[in-house]
């Protein structure tokens, strides 16, 4: 039994704050919330006075399999010996660099956007057993693709062994159906497809494209299997197939390359009428924004738009794009949807309520209540007064579990 007493609550419900709260937590979940004043004399008791909690932070969209080069603006083109070196040796101990990133920004729930398969799904599930210690992951394995489209003739170019590992790519509508039922047999979370001709290498080239058949298949097959689809794309036409086709989520939606930048209001109402999320990614816009700022005011006035008409928003990063580290890049995602025109209270629903809600798992994650598995952050500061204090972790519990203790620090 552990409790947290003395504490200012933000519990994710959108409600306001109460003060003086104290969380009951039971193995790995919380028991009670509220009032306490008496608990069993065997309880640890941690003294939270001065400090904000929150529930654990999720970031929707991340490649854990991704770099930490903490240097917005740098080309993937760029990247040095070192760099890659650094990737591999912290792949070959099962990313423990990344899930210490994570774990000690806050994030305890991440959704992978696309790894080395089957590589992630065994991450995944040590974690879950208490073999290692992370985020909770949910992945969809490796990314669906056309032939020769991003990531393959982008990023992944050249490279067999990434391609083969990380990627599916798929020419027809029979081939779709069949390599959704492996991976859900595989064990996947939810599935990812990218859906856009943009190249981010070269922006002035495009890249083959799935066609809008393979896309709706990809979408009933996936549903079929009551999993959720992701769906990167780059500009507002792309995402609007995208959500006709049933994409559960909108991933990035604005990308380098597009030639617009504005959802318009058809799109909006039908995100509205289907329930479709957007994961703006706004942090690697900003990690580019001398390069390509159009897209960066683009995205932030579009999320800005979305999120006044209702639609919903979750957080997600793309870490592992150089400028856009894990864990920290969601604090980074939080600031930016604020400046963005969000108050900080939604944004942090964005990181929390919404993302559970996202990956569907609200009934497990996202807010401070009871019977809710117990990830909880403790943050020295109010985030609702200056969202910046959501990187000021002094506490970090996850399924019960203390990972992080800087309440004497």
């Amino acid at each position: 039994m552990l409790a947290l007493k003395n504490l200012r609550l933000i519990d994710g419900t959108g409600h306001s704050p109460s003060d003086n709260r104290t969380i009951i937590i039971d193995g790995k979940r919380i028991k009670n919330v509220g009032l306490v004043t008496s608990y069993p004399d065997n309880t640890n008791v941690v003294d939270l006075r001065g400090l904000t909690v929150l529930p654990g932070l999720i970031d929707c969209h991340l490649h854990l399999g991704g770099l930490t080069i903490d240097q917005p603006g740098k080309a993937i083109g760029k990247v040095s010996l070192k760099d890659m070196a650094s990737f591999f040796f912290d792949y070959s101990r099962n990313y423990a660099y990344r899930r210490r990133l994570a774990i000690e920004n806050g994030v305890t729930t991440i959704r992978s956007a696309g790894d080395h398969y089957p590589h992630i799904i065994r991450l995944r599930d040590k974690i879950a057993a208490g073999k290692l210690s992370g985020p909770r992951i949910f992945a969809p394995g490796p990314t669906i693709t056309a032939p020769g489209g991003h990531p393959t003739g982008t990023i992944y170019k050249g490279n067999r062994y990434i391609i083969e590992n990380a990627v599916r790519q798929i020419a027809d509508v029979n081939t779709a159906r069949e390599e959704v039922r492996k991976l859900v047999e595989g064990g996947v979370d939810c599935i990812k497809v990218i859906y856009s001709d943009i190249n981010p290498v070269d922006t002035t080239q495009k890249v083959p494209k799935l066609s809008l058949d393979v896309l709706e298949a990809l979408a009933d097959e996936t549903h079929r299997h009551n999993l959720r689809l992701m769906v990167h794309t780059g500009t507002p036409q792309e995402s609007m197939d995208a959500v006709k086709a049933g994409a559960d989520s909108i991933e990035h939606g604005i990308l380098p390359g597009a030639n617009s930048f504005d959802f318009n209001d058809d799109l909006i109402k039908m995100m509205l009428d289907k329930g479709t999320y957007f994961v703006p990614t706004l942090a690697i816009a900003w990690a580019n924004k001398d390069t390509y700022p159009d897209v960066f005011t683009g995205l932030k006035r579009t999320l800005k738009r979305l999120h006044a008409a209702g639609v919903n928003i979750a957080a997600g990063t793309d870490s592992g794009t150089p400028g856009v580290v894990i864990g920290k890049g969601l604090h980074k995602e939080l600031e930016l949807m604020v400046e963005a025109g969000i108050s900080p209270m939604e944004a942090l629903i964005a990181g929390t309520t919404n993302a559970a809600d996202n990956i569907a798992k609200a009934s497990e994650l996202g807010t401070i209540e009871s019977d809710k598995l117990a990830d909880v952050i403790a943050v020295f500061g109010d985030p609702l007064k200056d969202i910046r204090n959501t990187r000021e972790i002094k506490l970090v519990i996850g399924v019960g579990e203390i990972l992080v203790n800087k309440i004497n620090t």
